[in-house]
């Protein structure tokens, strides 16, 4: 969701007014601006520096960055392009200020007398080299009355510019109260707004930090008439700041796909993929055994009810209660092909849940019901559960949107003729209430789960225009929160109605464990409560889990993630499992895998795992977990079948003992029990849950 702070600082002088640049005013000390890389030839400053300061350049071989963006010498703008362009996919932009930190912060200047500057050193632990501290001696009647700004002399912007403010912040045990920051992107025309969007007040810790501020335009702004300031009048304080960097994308990424607040601080997993094996394993193979396993007694007696001894005793699992499942093509799963065959023998091999990719969204299924209908029908006679995905989602782009409801949502889609846009919130409105009883009733009991909303948090296109916004404004909803709307609550209500008895109704996001979106999961956790407090109430929250190897988390930070969506009281369930990352090693990817697929077992809040497809060639990523370009087994694929069909399956056998009774341990699930009793088989099917279960065997049975 995007934040709209605005604020009061047009009132006065321009704070611009008398500045000075940050490193002008500490070079003459011999202070300014060292290279990274300590070792760098000194160059002109670049055009755009803030003040009257020069930043020695970085020199030597430029620094590797992903295809497209700009070349840099800098060690620490190469590895923050490789972050935010590599790890986190996002498309090439251009450093506005320099292509180095130094130049960077040379753009900038403090200009109060309540405040004091000085650079300081950062020590070799950081990925960053320049730092200045900014002492507040005294209280201040504004925030703004000391701000740190850097206007930007070169770059002009447009209404729907989306940038990314990056900085290092750390408040020293030193400060005398707590330190704050507020960030703040504007132009001399308009003093009184703030173009950040998340993250604009924050409270640094005493450690570095890295913040990514999101900043989106909703104006134009010429060179040299905007700038980014840090507001710093909280005092009095001490706040270091370093590591400075602002990203242009222009228009092509949405600000709410930054990354947004601070940074977690890990580089993601270890070389191998993740951490080694070591006490987090530990803890969660107890973990499993708690809350996986129960105990099974098999009771033998004759046919006049008195016990056998000896009785020879198989028990033998056949189906897991957790939910491992995938996410299917409706094309492929019904074509005739030897590929399909193939693809349709692993489904049913290796899965007990599925769901359909495409074909249960809105606009796949009012189009195209009978293809619909054709997977729903195969994966129904396989004795698959199958979770709906989904009932309503507000990616137009995606194609899960009917064009009727395209059109009054005021969008122009050309890709489906939709040329002449015609905002009617009501026509929204009744159209989705429409909808959402209608599939979960079409389907009924046969649809075992739905999630009713997907990427709210993200996508909150069909809210706005219920609201009377065009989904392709720019804007944040002044009114209405998309996160906790009433039109949501309804939606969830009309589903509860349609709904069978009984049936789990969710809801679905994504960023919510890995990347550095704290912004997203404060969102997704505050929609969850709201549903949940609703009159339709909330039974699950899936996690989407699309990784990449510089997102991979370590196991204590998946189960730090589920413990916090545990906190709501809803079931938890990992939606969209997958690692599409063409440089991270298939072995590294199989650490990684085995890792989070135990740590999610573990967990006593989750329900089901899903991976998000098997099939590279059918994947929407072209890199799907489980099998490469002609069936090729991929590591990971033997890290599943391992754990699931082997460390986590029981197959137990043995003979009673004199009271005609044997017991073992099983994980949850469907069982076949068998006693051979003078020679006859007696069979029975059992369900093993939380409980534990006692089976009578008898030939009289």
């Amino acid at each position: 969701m995007v934040d709209d702070h605005r604020d009061d600082a047009g009132s006065g002088a321009d704070p611009a007014l008398g500045r000075r640049s940050l490193l002008g005013a500490l070079a003459a000390a011999g202070l300014a601006g060292c290279p990274s890389d300590g070792g760098n030839s000194e160059t002109d400053a670049p055009a755009g520096g803030g003040g009257d300061g020069a930043a020695p350049t970085p020199g030597g071989t430029p620094a590797a960055v992903p295809p497209g963006w700009p070349e840099t010498r800098d060690p620490y703008y190469g590895t923050l392009a490789s972050a935010l362009g590599g790890e986190m996919g996002l498309p090439a932009g251009e450093f506005v200020y320099a292509n180095y930190e130094a130049g960077a912060l040379a753009a900038f200047g403090v200009g109060a007398e309540a405040a004091e500057t000085s650079e300081i050193a950062v020590g070799d632990d950081q990925p960053f080299g320049s730092a200045v501290r900014v002492e507040v001696a005294e209280e201040t009647e504004n925030t703004w009355d000391v701000t740190m700004m850097g206007t930007a002399l070169d770059t002009a912007v447009e209404s729907g510019d989306v940038l990314l403010a990056v900085a290092y912040l750390r408040g020293p045990e030193s400060s005398e109260s707590e330190p704050t920051v507020r960030f703040v992107a504007k132009d001399e025309d308009n003093l009184s707004t703030n173009m950040v969007r998340s993250t604009p007040e924050v409270q640094p810790p005493a450690e570095w930090t890295r913040y990514y501020v999101p900043v989106q335009f909703d104006y134009d702004a010429e060179a040299g008439t905007w700038r980014t300031e840090l507001f710093l009048g909280y005092g009095p304080q001490t706040v270091d700041i370093g590591g400075l960097a602002l990203i242009d994308f222009d228009q092509q990424v949405a600000v709410e796909d930054l990354p947004s607040g601070p940074a977690d601080g890990s580089d993601g997993g270890a070389d191998d993929g993740g951490t080694p094996d070591g006490d987090w394993e530990t803890a969660a193979d107890e973990r499993i055994a708690d809350h996986r396993t129960s105990g099974l007694t098999v009771e033998v007696a004759d046919t006049d009810g008195e016990a056998v001894a000896g009785a020879e005793v198989e028990v033998a699992m056949r189906e897991h209660e957790f939910g491992f499942g995938t996410a299917v093509s409706a094309d492929f799963l019904t074509e005739a092909s030897d590929d399909a065959d193939t693809y349709r023998g692993h489904v049913t091999d290796l899965f007990n849940l599925a769901v359909l990719g495409n074909h249960h969204k809105w606009r796949f299924w009012e189009e195209s019901r009978e293809l619909s209908d054709a997977a729903t029908d195969w994966l129904e006679e396989q004795g698959l559960d199958i979770r709906g995905h989904v009932c309503l989602w507000s990616d137009v782009s995606a194609w899960s949107v009917p064009p009727d409801v395209v059109r009054a949502m005021g969008v122009e889609w050309e890709a489906n003729g939709v040329t002449d846009p015609d905002l009617d919130p009501e026509y929204v409105r009744e159209r989705t209430l429409e909808h959402v009883p209608a599939i979960i009733d079409y389907y009924g009991d046969r649809i075992t789960e739905w999630e009713v909303a997907n990427e709210i948090v993200h996508k909150p296109g069909l809210i706005e225009a219920v609201n009377g916004v065009a989904a392709t404004d720019d804007t944040s909803l002044e009114a209405v929160d998309p996160v906790e709307a009433p039109i949501l609550a309804e939606w969830y209500a009309a589903a509860r109605e349609a709904a069978p008895d009984g049936m789990p109704l969710g809801v679905n996001d994504y960023n919510t464990l890995s990347g550095p979106y704290e912004s997203t999961r404060d969102d997704y956790e505050r929609q969850i409560e709201f549903l949940a407090d609703s009159e339709a109430g909330l039974d699950f929250a899936g996690l989407q889990s699309h990784f990449n190897q510089g997102s991979a988390l370590t196991p204590e930070q998946v189960k730090a993630g589920l413990d916090r969506y545990a906190e709501t009281g809803v079931r938890l369930r990992i939606t969209e499992f997958d690692m599409a990352d063409e440089n991270w090693a298939e072995e590294d990817k199989a650490v990684f895998f085995r890792q989070f697929l135990k740590v999610a077992f573990s967990h006593p809040a989750v329900d089901d795992f899903l991976v998000w497809g098997i099939y590279s060639p059918n994947h929407w990523r072209d890199d799907a977990p489980f099998f490469a370009d002609g069936w090729e087994e991929k590591p990971a694929l033997d890290e599943y079948r391992n754990l699931v069909f082997d460390e986590w399956w029981t197959e137990e056998s043995g003979t009673t003992t004199d009271d005609g009774t044997f017991s073992t341990t099983g994980f949850h699930g469907e069982y076949e029990v068998t006693a051979t009793i003078d020679g006859q088989e007696v069979t029975e099917t059992v369900t093993l849950s939380g409980d534990g279960t006692t089976v009578e065997l008898s030939p009289g049975e």
